[in-house]
C-alpha cells in the first residue's frame, strides 16, 4: 500500500490461515476474504480483507484484530518486546464507513502520530481503508491518478471474466496480468469453480442488498427533508397568519376608535343644533 509513499513493501509471504476449499461458503459471513500473513524477510504481520457489507463499528472491530495480532507475537513466557514486529491492517471495503465532508477520499491510512507534531510514534500499528465504492465514484468522475494502488483497486471492485483478457489500463500491472491468468486456471477447476460461481452469485446478493438498504436509507432522508420542509413551510404560514391576525385586529381596533369619534362628534353636533334651536 504505497498511495501516500508510507506503505509496507511485502517479498516472501507466508500465509497463516490459507484458504480451506473444503468449507462451504457462509451466507452469514460478511467477509468475503480474511487472510493472515507474515513477511518471512522483515517478520512484518499482515490482516488483509475484504468486505461486501461494513458497518458502522467496523474501525473498532479492525483495530481490535490488529492489536491481537500484536499482543499475539509475544506468547505467555516470552517477554522480549524487542521481538516485536509491526502488524499491517488492509481492509478493502465494498461499503463505505467514512462519512462527512472532510472524509471524501476514498484510500484511509491510519498510523500512531502525536497529535500536535503528526510525528509518528512508531511503524508498530497501521491501518489502510479503501472504500472501493467511493474509489469507482471518482473514476466515473474521471478524477483518478492511475498507479499501483488504483490499478489494484479497479481489478477487486469490479466483477471479473477470467475468460476476457484485462482492460488495457491495466495490463501495464504485471502482477494482475499474473493474478487474472491464475484465475483463470483456477475456475477450469470444477468444483473450484462451482465455489467461485457461488461465490460472485453471494457478493452479487450482497450488493444487491447495500444498494437496497443505501436506497431505503436515501427514500428515509428525502421524506424526512420533506417533512422539515412542510413543517417549516406551515410555521411560517401560521406566523403569517398570525401577522394577518395581528393586522386585523389593530384595524378593527381603529375602527371602533373612528366609530367612537364619529359618535362623539355626532353628540357634539347635536348639542350644538340644540342649542341653537333653543
Amino acid at each position: 500500500m504505497s498511495h501516500d509513499g508510507l506503505g509496507p513493501c511485502f517479498s516472501q509471504i507466508e500465509i497463516k490461515n490459507p484458504y480451506d476449499e473444503s468449507q462451504p461458503l457462509s451466507k452469514q459471513k460478511q467477509g468475503i476474504l480474511d487472510i493472515r500473513a507474515k513477511d518471512k524477510l522483515t517478520g512484518i504481520w499482515i490482516d488483509l480483507e475484504m468486505e461486501a457489507s461494513a458497518y458502522t463499528y467496523y474501525p473498532n472491530r479492525s483495530l481490535y484484530y490488529l492489536t491481537g495480532m500484536y499482543r499475539d507475537q509475544l506468547p505467555k513466557g516470552k517477554d522480549n518486546y524487542y521481538d516485536l514486529r509491526p502488524c499491517f491492517g488492509i481492509h478493502l471495503l465494498m461499503s463505505d464507513i467514512f462519512f462527512g465532508e472532510d472524509c471524501t477520499d476514498w484510500f484511509h491510512h491510519f498510523g500512531l502520530l502525536n497529535h500536535k507534531t503528526h510525528k509518528q510514534l512508531n511503524n508498530h500499528l497501521e491501518l489502510y481503508y479503501v472504500e472501493l465504492k467511493k474509489f469507482k465514484n471518482e473514476v466515473e468522475k474521471k478524477t483518478i491518478e492511475w498507479g499501483e494502488l488504483e490499478q489494484w483497486s479497479d481489478y477487486i471492485a469490479r466483477p471479473q471474466n477470467p475468460s476476457k483478457s484485462l482492460p488495457e489500463y491495466l495490463k501495464t500491472n504485471s502482477e494482475i496480468k499474473e493474478i487474472h491468468h491464475m484465475l483463470r486456471t483456477f475456475t477450469q477447476n470444477d468444483q473450484l469453480q462451482e465455489q467461485y460461481r457461488l461465490q460472485e452469485e453471494w457478493l452479487r446478493v450482497q450488493r444487491t442488498e447495500e444498494y437496497a438498504k443505501q436506497k431505503l436509507l436515501q427514500d428515509y432522508h428525502h421524506a424526512l427533508k420533506m417533512k422539515e420542509q412542510a413543517e417549516k413551510e406551515r410555521s411560517q404560514a401560521f406566523f403569517i397568519l398570525q401577522k394577518k391576525n395581528v393586522a386585523l385586529q389593530e384595524k378593527d381596533t381603529a375602527l371602533q376608535e373612528k366609530n367612537q369619534e364619529i359618535i362623539r362628534l355626532k353628540q357634539m353636533l347635536e348639542s350644538k343644533l340644540d342649542g341653537t334651536t333653543s
